[in-house]
C-alpha cells in the first residue's frame, strides 16, 4: 500500500508531461550556459528546472525499495519535499492536483513512520543508486546536444499539441496610421516597445502570409528580451534580461547570428519588476538608451558594434529605494523618465530636473508626444509638460478607478497600461471591479470621454498597452497570470479575452471570449488588418505549447495559429511580438526569441 502511494505522489507531485519537458529543457538551458551564456543565475534556472523530474525519480525508487522490504526512511525524508509543492503556491500549478496531493502526503507520510517503527534495519541488494546514475547521464548528453545549436531547448512533449491551424489570411487592408516621428528617435516603428512613442502598437507591414509552411526559429540568450528593434544597418538590436544581469545583443536577422554582446547592466532578481532594462528605446542615432539600476541612464551605441558611450546620473532627483522605469527623448532631444515611486524628471544637457506625483507608483512606460508626457500612476492619469528650464508641470491630473486588489496577471494595483495616444485622445484601462473598463481621455484638457467594461466580471485584468488602430483600441485579458511564469505550465493558461472598443464613444465593435494571451504586448498591423499576438491555449494532456497567433482586426476571430514551441523558454513572460519589414514575426520570450519567418 505505502509503494501504492509513493507512486501516487509522483504522478501528483509534478505533472508527468511537466517532468519530461523540464528534463529536457533544463539539460538544454545547462548546455547553452556552458557554451553560450555563462551567468550564474541562469545556471542556477537550468538546475531548478531538473528538480521537478528528480523529486519524481525520488519519489519513484522509495516506492521501489519500499515494495522491496525498505524501511522507507529515504521516503519519508522526502515528504517535505512533497508538501512544499502541495503548499508553496507559486509550486502548485506544477501539481497535477495540489489538494488531492496534500491529502496523499499526509496518508503517506503517516504510513511511513509506522513503518519505521515497527521495522528493523535490514541489509538491501536493490541498486536503485544506477537510475540515479542515469538520470544523470541523460543530462550530460542531453546538455551536450543542446550546447551544438543556439537555438531555444528542444522539449519533445511539443508532439502533444497541433503544429497549428488556419491558413493564409486574404483580408483587405485597414487605412494607415499616421502617427508622427519623433525625430530624436529611430524611425517608427522599430524603435521601441510599443513601435512609437505615441505607444500605438501599430504597424503597416505584412504579417506571415503561409504560417504553416515557413520554418520557425530561435535564439537562446538565457534572459528576457522584452524589448526588440532594428537600427539603421538592419541588424536586430535587444536588450536581454536575466535574473541578475541586462546584456544588449546585436544580431543578424537573417539567420539569429550573434554579432556582438555585452553586460551593460544588473538587475534585482525579480520576475515583475521592469526597471533596468525590460523598456529601451533606440534612438536616431542608433543608439539604446535604458535606465540602469541605480538611478543611471545609460547610452550604448548599436551600430556596427556595442559601445557604451555615455551615462546620466539622475539619482538625485530620485526617492530613496526608487528606481527609473522608462526613458524617452522628445521633440526637443531633451531624456524623459520616470521613476517607480512618482517621479516624472527631464534631462537637458545632461542636467537632471523633476517633479514627484505624491509618491504615486508609475509600474509602466509613458507615452510622449511634440506636447509633453502621458504618465499613469496608480492613481490617475497626467499629462506633464516641461518649458526651456526647470522640472516638468502638471497641466492635468485625472484619476481612474484603481480598483480594491492587485489582480492575478497585474504587477500592480493599478492600470496595467502605458498610456496608448490617438489623434485628439489618450487611452488606458483601469483597475475596477468587477471589470475593468477601457476608459478614453481628451488630450488637451483631460476630461474623460467615455469608458466601457471588458471581459467576464472577476476575472478582467490586463498588463499590456491598448492598440490603436481602425478608429478602434483593441484590449487583451491577461487575467490568471499568476505566479508569473509556472501559472501557465502543466497544461494550464490565463482567462481567455480579447476586444475592440471604439475611440468615439467606447461601443464594443467585437469581443473574442475563446482566444488566450498570458501576456504578450500584442500589435496590429494595417497591411492585412491582423492583430498579431501569441496565445497558449490550455492542454488536457499537460503540454505547454506556445502559438504564434493572427486575429481579424475588424471581427475578432483568429485567422491562424502556428506553434512557437513548447516549455517555459518560450513563455513571452510581458514581452512583445514584432514585425520586420520583410513580414518576419519576432516574440521575445524568457530565454531569448523566437521568429515565425515570412518565407522559406
Amino acid at each position: 500500500m505505502i509503494a501504492g502511494l509513493l507512486v501516487v505522489e509522483a504522478i501528483l507531485v509534478v505533472h508527468p508531461v511537466l517532468a519530461v519537458s523540464n528534463l529536457f529543457v533544463g539539460s538544454g538551458v545547462l548546455g547553452k550556459v556552458i557554451a553560450y551564456v555563462p551567468i550564474a543565475d541562469v545556471m542556477a534556472q537550468g538546475l531548478g528546472y531538473l528538480g521537478a523530474p528528480l523529486v519524481v525519480l525520488l519519489l519513484l525508487l522509495a516506492a521501489w525499495g519500499v515494495a522491496h522490504r525498505t524501511r522507507g526512511i529515504g521516503a519519508l525524508l522526502l515528504q517535505p519535499a512533497v508538501a512544499v509543492f502541495a503548499g508553496v503556491p507559486i509550486l502548485r500549478p506544477m501539481s497535477t492536483s495540489a489538494p488531492v496531493l496534500a491529502v496523499v502526503a499526509v496518508a503517506t507520510t503517516i504510513a511511513l513512520v509506522v513503518l519505521i517503527v515497527r521495522t528493523h534495519p535490514q541489509p538491501t541488494t536493490h541498486r536503485r543508486w544506477w537510475w540515479l546514475a542515469g538520470f544523470a547521464t541523460a543530462v550530460v548528453l542531453l546538455g551536450a546536444i543542446n550546447a551544438t545549436s543556439r537555438s531555444l531547448p528542444f522539449d519533445p512533449t511539443a508532439a502533444l499539441s497541433p503544429d497549428g491551424s488556419g491558413g493564409p489570411a486574404d483580408f483587405a487592408d485597414l487605412p494607415a496610421e499616421v502617427i508622427p516621428q519623433n525625430p530624436a528617435v529611430a524611425p517608427n516603428p522599430f524603435n521601441s516597445i510599443h513601435n512609437d512613442t505615441w505607444g500605438t502598437d501599430v504597424y503597416d507591414l505584412p504579417a506571415p502570409d503561409d504560417p504553416l509552411n515557413t520554418p520557425v526559429e530561435s535564439l537562446f540568450t538565457g534572459g528576457d528580451c522584452a524589448t526588440i528593434t532594428f537600427n539603421s544597418r538592419g541588424k536586430l538590436v535587444t536588450l536581454c534580461s536575466t535574473l541578475t544581469r541586462v546584456v544588449a545583443y546585436l544580431v543578424d536577422p537573417a539567420s539569429l547570428r550573434v554579432l556582438d554582446t555585452r553586460v551593460v547592466g544588473e538587475r534585482r532578481p525579480s520576475l515583475t519588476d521592469f526597471s533596468g532594462g525590460g523598456y529601451f528605446i533606440l534612438d536616431a542615432k542608433d543608439r539604446i538608451v535604458f535606465p540602469a539600476r541605480g538611478g543611471v541612464l545609460r547610452v550604448v551605441e548599436a551600430a556596427p558594434g556595442l559601445v557604451e558611450s555615455a551615462s546620466i546620473d539622475v539619482s538625485g532627483t530620485l526617492q530613496p529605494g526608487e528606481q527609473v522605469t522608462s526613458v524617452l527623448p522628445d521633440w526637443q532631444d531633451r531624456y524623459w523618465y520616470v521613476g517607480a515611486l512618482g517621479t516624472v524628471g527631464v534631462v537637458r544637457d545632461g542636467v537632471p530636473e523633476a517633479i514627484n506625483l505624491d509618491g504615486e507608483d508609475i509600474e509602466n512606460s509613458f507615452a510622449l508626444a511634440e506636447e509633453g508626457a502621458y504618465v499613469a500612476t496608480g492613481a490617475a492619469l497626467y499629462r506633464l509638460e516641461a518649458g526651456p528650464t526647470g522640472p516638468p508641470e502638471i497641466v492635468w491630473r485625472t484619476e481612474y478607478d484603481a480598483g480594491s486588489r492587485q489582480k492575478p496577471g497585474q504587477t500592480s494595483r493599478a492600470t496595467g497600461t502605458t498610456p496608448t495616444l490617438f489623434d485628439d485622445g489618450v487611452a488606458i484601462t483601469n483597475n475596477a471591479d468587477p471589470q475593468m473598463n477601457v476608459v478614453v481621455f481628451e488630450r488637451e484638457s483631460g476630461a474623460e470621454r467615455c469608458k466601457a467594461p471588458v471581459f467576464t466580471p472577476g476575472s478582467s485584468a490586463t498588463e499590456n498597452s491598448l492598440i490603436a488602430v481602425d478608429g478602434a483600441l483593441i484590449v487583451e485579458n491577461n487575467y490568471g497570470y499568476k505566479p508569473a511564469v509556472l501559472s501557465t505550465s502543466a497544461g494550464r493558461s490565463t482567462t481567455p479575452g480579447l476586444a475592440a472598443i471604439e475611440v468615439d464613444d467606447c461601443a464594443v465593435r467585437w469581443t473574442n471570449d475563446t482566444i488566450r494571451i498570458p501576456s504578450l504586448v500584442s500589435k496590429a498591423t494595417t497591411a492585412g488588418g491582423l492583430v498579431i499576438t501569441y496565445t497558449k491555449p490550455r492542454s488536457a494532456l499537460g503540454a505547454d505549447a506556445w502559438y504564434f497567433t493572427a486575429a481579424d482586426a475588424r471581427t475578432g476571430e483568429v485567422a491562424w495559429t502556428r506553434r512557437a514551441g513548447a516549455g517555459t523558454p518560450f513563455n513571452n513572460h510581458y514581452a512583445a511580438g514584432y514585425l520586420a519589414d520583410n513580414g518576419d514575426m519576432y516574440v521575445g520570450t524568457l530565454n531569448g526569441l523566437v521568429v515565425l519567418r515570412a518565407v522559406e
